[in-house]
Parts: C-alpha cells; structure tokens; sequence
C-alpha cells in the first residue's frame, strides 16, 4: 500500500509541477522520457535539481556520466536499494533518453 502511495505521490507531484512550470531552461521532452520522468522527478526535481540535499542533481551532467551510471545501477554495479530497482527495468534507449534530457536541462539561475 506504501509503494502505491509513493507512487502515486511521486505522479501527482510531476503533474503539478508541469502544470505550474518549470523555472529551469527544459528541452522538448520525447516519449520515452515523458514515461519516465515523473519517476525521477519524485526524488530528482522535474528540472533536475533536487530539493533533498540527500538525492544528486541530475541537471546539466554530462550524458555518457548519467548513462553510466544508470547502466552501473541496473548492473548491480553500483548499489544503491533506491536506485537499483529503478533502473532495472530500463532499457538502453530509455538510459539515454534520460541521459540526454538531464544533461540538456539548464538549471535555474
């Protein structure tokens, strides 16, 4: 039920937040990182900038970082109990999209 919740919370929250806008620079958004973003930016920020100094941002790092990463993630290369579940399900194309639009996301000023 918790995880519904989450979820749920994490979708709400990405909806409002496109919504209202975004007061970061934010390329067009493909299909494949329109699926998932709501995911990520329940931790990350929708422009990449999180708002828990616990989570990394994400905006303006370089793709090839960001692919490796998730890459070492879905792996188990690199181990993290948050991140490993959600990368798993990822597949190469969707890695990069993600990748691609976070590092072309400028942060706000």
């Amino acid at each position: 039920m918790t995880d519904f919740r989450l979820n749920r919370s994490a979708v709400t929250l990405a909806l409002v937040l496109f919504s209202v806008g975004v007061h970061a620079e934010t390329p067009k958004l493909d299909e494949k990182v329109k699926a998932i973003l709501p995911l990520c930016a329940s931790c990350h920020g929708i422009d990449g900038i999180s708002s828990v100094g616990l989570y990394p941002n994400l905006s303006g790092q370089k793709p090839e970082y960001l692919a490796k990463q998730l890459h070492d993630f879905k792996a188990g290369r690199r181990n993290d109990p948050v991140m490993r579940p959600m990368a798993e399900p990822l597949d190469d194309a969707a890695i990069d999209a993600l990748s691609r639009y976070f590092s072309k996301v400028k942060p706000p000023k």
